[in-house]
């Protein structure tokens, strides 16, 4: 299919899904909502081939610019000289914004390629967000547990993973070895989601030990493995539902107090540095 596949139709098509994302997106949500709309097979050639012709478009101009969560410079933060460093200073003072809070929330990731999305969408509420990459270290599992068991507010998990055999086995990985989750629950994927808003499934991995069990458990096709990427989803529902699922345990007057508290202190801090606008 790949050496049949229109790229000047598929070009404008991966242009229309990226002006749809208001925070961005990448190589890989690009191509999974194109997999999901049938319009190019979940093949790694084929994924490499939308990488070069995206590439292409953005060197000759034609096309919107792409999160890298991978490429990025690394570099020390520096300011021109100390003045303008103090000029700054207040506007980065935060404080914690789920003080106050009853739960202490977080949201999981299965894959890195949400990373960028759920921190913007989650910036207002100061939500942790974890990455999980796949079956994460235990350095990593044990980091987030001394983390939560450092706070005395029963904590809750909200998940995002992709809805296929070793999805479902890498979230119920994470929570055992973890083992500090008062409340879990799967924002997404979901059997009933993907039933629900008509998601097209992608080719799965036949190697996959972990699909007879999962062809079983959902009824699917034992020789037919298949997948679907929480990506697929459009991405205003997207967001929708994960703030959905973090509204549910955020009092917004408490949030609201904390915010003005951020507020005066940081007038208060701008009125010590010299600053316009200081109290």
């Amino acid at each position: 299919m790949s050496s049949r596949i229109k790229w000047p139709v598929i070009i404008e098509r991966a242009r229309d899904i990226v002006e749809g994302y208001d925070d961005g997106v990448t190589v890989r949500q690009v191509m999974y909502r194109l997999v999901a709309a049938g319009l190019v097979p979940n093949t790694a050639p084929t994924y490499r081939r939308l990488s070069a012709q995206l590439a292409q478009a953005r060197r000759d101009g034609r096309f919107p610019e792409l999160i890298d969560t991978v490429r990025e410079v690394h570099v020390p933060p520096c300011w021109p000289d100390a003045a303008a460093f103090r000029e700054e200073m207040a506007g980065w003072f935060r404080l914690d914004r789920t003080r106050g809070q009853q739960w202490a929330v977080y949201v999981v990731a299965e894959k890195d390629t949400l990373r960028q999305l759920l921190t913007r969408w989650l910036a207002e509420y100061g939500i942790p967000v974890l990455v999980v990459r796949g079956f994460g270290s235990q350095s990593y599992a044990d980091v987030v547990r001394e983390r939560v068991r450092a706070d005395p507010r029963p904590a809750v998990l909200l998940y995002l993973g992709d809805f296929d055999a070793s999805g479902t086995d890498i979230e119920r990985d994470w929570v055992e070895r973890t083992g500090c989750w008062e409340r879990v629950e799967r924002v997404l994927l979901t059997h009933d989601q993907v039933r629900a808003y008509g998601l097209p499934p992608a080719e799965g991995k036949k190697s996959d030990p972990r699909w007879p069990a999962f062809a079983r458990q959902y009824g699917f096709d034992a020789g037919r493995p298949v997948q679907w990427e929480v990506e697929a989803l459009e991405p205003g529902e997207l967001k929708r539902l994960v703030l959905e699922a973090v509204a549910a345990y955020t009092d917004r007057e408490v949030l609201a107090g904390v915010v003005a508290e951020e507020e005066r202190q940081r007038r208060l801090l701008a009125g010590i540095l010299g600053q316009p606008g200081g109290g």
